[in-house]
């Protein structure tokens, strides 16, 4: 048993007889004998299971970003992990879904993740490319980070095939060179970051869902050692609204609506472990992440009001992207910054954090 600022860990050995599963069931049960506020827990050897009980709660309060004014690439500082230390998310070599229902803060996320690599992407290291095939209304604020913004379905096919010719040509270029991709002016580090997954891959037409999923998939599967890395967001995380799931390498579930979305989110090992379906709602932004070597942190995120995100915008505005290289292989401007028919962008939604009152002000999906 160790006590450290707001924590106590516990180190438990199963007995003869019993299973890692069967601790990290125990832990709700342990954590309700202590009084702890929510508890963790992570396999830490042969039969041995680390219990980290949160004895006060740190993460209530919302918290908002900075201005960013340093080169981030490999990991981008999020938010704050349950004991109050800097949440840092991982980027280089990995592909993240981020799930939650209505109002659960997956805004908070991406936001974070795109004004955190604007400065990077203003110095040519890293490209931004977005999709947002619900109007269109949550990327336009910040627009100005991203090289490459689809806003309809016929865009949004233009921009992933733009991105699989990126893949294609540094294949070419690496083969028999190097196995692992290094960014440098001039030859940057691909992050897309998809609004509502299941958009595309699941409600758009048929021909649209099928070219998507296929150039989606290719996508996921060959671009992480190429420096080329996807973050998707959703609400629904069914099978038949986001059949890849297993090709996401690390998993960030916020407010979940059951015990059965959450294991379906994480897998059947998570669901004690990381319960999402019993964060509040008046938390917008705070989750469990599921890291690639299954490593289990509850964080929240910091909350990107309006303000900052255009702000962050203005002073690091980032290079076009040539996006039509699948179709005439020669740079072209932004990719439906304006979806056709539309004579401006669209509006975005004002943002709002939740107080812990419980209030109805809202935070964005």
């Amino acid at each position: 048993m160790h006590a450290r600022d707001n924590t106590l860990s516990l180190r438990v050995r199963a007995a003869v007889g019993q299973t890692v599963d069967d601790l990290n069931q125990a832990v709700e049960a342990i954590a309700t004998a202590f009084e702890a506020e929510s508890a963790e827990s992570r396999r830490v050897g042969p039969g041995v299971v680390e219990m980290v009980l949160t004895m006060r709660e740190l993460l209530h309060e919302p918290t908002t970003p900075q201005v960013p004014h340093v080169l981030e690439m490999d990991a981008v500082t999020l938010g704050r992990r349950s004991d109050g230390s800097a949440w840092r998310l991982d980027l280089n070599g990995l592909h993240t879904l981020v799930v939650g229902r209505s109002g659960a803060g997956k805004g908070s996320i991406f936001w974070g993740i795109a004004g955190n690599l604007a400065p990077a992407a203003h110095a040519g290291l890293v490209r931004l490319w977005g999709i947002d095939l619900k109007g269109g209304v949550e990327v336009a604020v910040g627009a100005g980070m991203f090289s490459s913004i689809a806003m309809d379905e016929q865009s949004a096919l233009t921009l992933l095939r733009s991105l699989q010719q990126v893949i294609v040509e540094r294949q070419s270029a690496m083969r028999g060179q190097s196995r692992q991709f290094e960014p440098s002016p001039g030859d940057p580090a691909h992050v897309l970051l998809i609004d509502e997954l299941a958009v595309l891959t699941g409600y758009a037409s048929r021909d649209v869902i099928h070219e998507g999923n296929t150039l989606l998939k290719r996508i996921l599967t060959q671009g992480r050692a190429l420096g080329v890395m996807v973050v998707a967001f959703v609400q629904d995380p069914r099978k038949e609204t986001v059949g890849m799931r297993e090709l996401f390498t690390q998993t960030i579930a916020l407010r979940l609506a059951s015990s059965s979305e959450t294991r379906m989110v994480l897998g059947d090992g998570y669901g004690d472990m990381a319960p999402a379906h019993r964060i509040d709602r008046t938390m917008p932004g705070a989750g469990y992440v599921v890291r690639d070597d299954g490593v289990v942190e509850r964080v929240r995120a910091d909350f990107w009001p309006d303000e900052v995100i255009r702000t962050v915008s203005e002073r690091y505005p980032a290079p076009a992207a040539p996006v039509d290289w699948y179709e005439n292989r020669a740079p072209v401007g932004l990719a439906s910054v304006v979806t056709p028919g539309m004579d401006t962008a669209p509006l975005p939604r004002r943002r709002s954090p939740r107080s812990t009152s419980g209030s109805e002000d809202s935070e964005v999906e």
